[in-house]
């Protein structure tokens, strides 16, 4: 296993142009509280802040790096020779099983897909555990221990998927933010959230709470020219709310609408200036590109988490009530038209458009009605017709304008935020991208979870035993092993799937991203 970074991009390349990914899936909030999930006894309080935030300037667009913190304990190990082995025998019955899916039908590739042949539980084993980490991190006075276990299984070539954690200065060591980033139409833009979001939130948070005591007659905090940006959002969020907020929804908030505008409006706004058709990639990639976003900030000293979300990854809450049973708490909302409350958003801010929310989409094209990048869906119309045609022609296949375009922008990164918490009975958070949850419902994430919750933290658990010490591989096992229509477990099922290469794959699971939080670890 790899040492943990604050950047988290496992099997992930860099590749210049020809952007590539599975646009099927996915190809301003109300100013209402909303609750965090039904039946929930939790306090938990969702603040979603509408209005659209004009940002002005352009800031750098350097991809950062944070060295690992020395307060984490790594667990790391070489892979296996046998390991190794294994992985290089799924390549080669890839490689074979392309020969036989390339330049099928649909309905031909799916047929033919059923009759390859099936992985040995010894290769399914070794791509499971290819990508997981687990480490410990240990708190400072005041705060709480924590184990974090995180693991990938692709499905997209490269993965779209990142996965992100990094301690937030802010507040010591005892506040620590966890994140992923769910790419779409290409990885880039999953890629520089990942690498950007942390240190820009920890700015954030860092002038949020200077505002604060600058309200209180304290010093006017000191802001470069590269921060103003940051901080006119944050003054315009409280502005337009009209009440005070807290510091970490604030500082959520404020981050995600300044890196989504760094990353497309900024980004073009500085293409338009330099005019290097060199940079053209570099600085327009991550636009055309897209992700859903999901940052929880886990404070183990105020016993508080903080969730803002925007697009369809999803986070659950582990709660074991006192007669040993287990609930299922979600500390995110899916922005999707399955949403009627996006689905009323999307109508007023778009009147007369029928066609805003079509076959389920935006536009009919998009899945989450709220991500980072997706310039096709905010860039004015005369920007788009007159780059689309070149970045097209550079391997951007996604550069193009979706129908009944008339009044963007139609996707915004504007997060929903939900706060909790803490109590007793909360024992993990499950933060993962959706491809989990095609294949699993809520209650089936926490099932899987409790179990391996229970064999490795409660004393009386000696009869008590899971294949995978990595809580994410058990779950990801788990969802792998789900046959849709009987809902039961079968090794058969995940030896079949994982048998299937990408980018066939696609059509039967997404990519699979998944950190697991033990709150209070032992």
């Amino acid at each position: 296993m790899q040492s943990t970074r604050s950047r988290r991009a496992l099997g992930t390349s860099t590749t210049p142009g020809q952007d590539s990914g599975a646009a099927g899936k996915k190809s301003s909030a109300s100013d209402t509280p909303q609750p965090a999930s039904t039946g929930s006894t939790k306090r938990s309080l969702t603040f979603a802040i509408g209005g659209i935030v004009a940002l002005l300037g352009v800031t750098s667009y350097t991809l950062l790096r944070q060295p690992t913190p020395a307060d984490v304990a790594a667990q790391s190990k070489p892979a296996p020779s046998s390991t190794q082995t294994a992985l290089e025998s799924v390549a080669t019955k890839h490689g074979d099983a392309l020969k036989k899916l390339d330049g099928l039908s649909t309905k031909e590739r799916r047929e033919e897909a059923k009759r390859l042949g099936l992985l040995t539980a010894e290769e399914v084993n070794a791509v499971l555990h290819a990508k997981e980490n687990s480490w410990v991190i240990e708190p400072t006075s005041g705060g709480a221990r924590l184990r974090v276990d995180t693991n990938q299984v692709s499905s997209n070539a490269p993965i779209e998927d990142y996965l992100a954690w990094t301690p937030l200065a802010s507040n010591a060591s005892n506040r620590h933010m966890f994140s992923v980033f769910d790419g779409h139409a290409g990885y880039r833009c999953a890629e520089q959230l990942a690498a950007r979001m942390g240190p820009m939130l920890d700015k954030s948070l860092d002038f949020v709470a200077q505002l604060a005591e600058l309200k209180k007659g304290g010093k006017k905090p000191e802001v470069e020219a590269g921060d103003k940006a940051l901080v006119k959002t944050i003054r315009q969020i409280e502005r337009e709310a009209g009440l005070d907020w807290d510091q970490v929804p604030l500082a959520l908030t404020a981050t995600f609408i300044n890196m989504d505008y760094e990353l497309v409006a900024g980004a073009l706004a500085e293409f338009r200036k330099q005019q290097q058709l060199m940079r053209m990639d570099e600085l327009l990639g991550p636009a055309v590109s897209g992700s859903c976003g999901l940052v929880a900030v886990v404070d183990t000293e105020t016993k508080e988490v903080v969730v803002a979300n925007t697009g369809d990854s999803r986070a659950l809450l582990g709660v074991r009530l006192k007669n040993g049973s287990w609930k299922a708490v979600r500390l995110s909302q899916d922005q999707t038209a399955d949403n009627a409350n996006e689905v009323a958003r999307m109508a007023r801010e778009h009147p007369g458009e029928d066609a805003v929310i079509h076959r389920g989409r935006v536009l009919g094209g998009l899945m989450p009605t709220r991500a980072f990048g997706d310039c096709r869906y905010k860039w004015p119309l005369e920007a788009q017709q007159d780059l689309f045609p070149v970045l097209y022609s550079r391997g951007h296949r996604y550069a193009t304008t979706p129908p009944n375009y008339v009044t963007p922008p139609y996707v915004t990164a504007r997060p929903v935020i939900v706060k909790h918490l803490l109590s007793d009975e909360d024992k993990f958070i499950v933060i993962a991208s959706d491809g989990l949850y095609d294949q699993m419902t809520d209650a089936e994430v926490i099932g899987s979870v409790s179990q391996w919750y229970e064999a490795h933290n409660r004393k009386d658990a000696s009869t008590l035993t899971t294949e995978d010490d990595n809580a994410a591989t058990h779950l990801i096992r788990a969802a792998l092993s789900t046959d849709h229509s009987s809902r039961r477990q079968s090794d058969k099922n995940i030896r079949r799937l994982l048998a299937i290469p990408p980018p066939h794959s696609r059509r039967f699971r997404d990519d699979i991203s998944v950190t697991i939080v033990t709150l209070n670890a032992e």
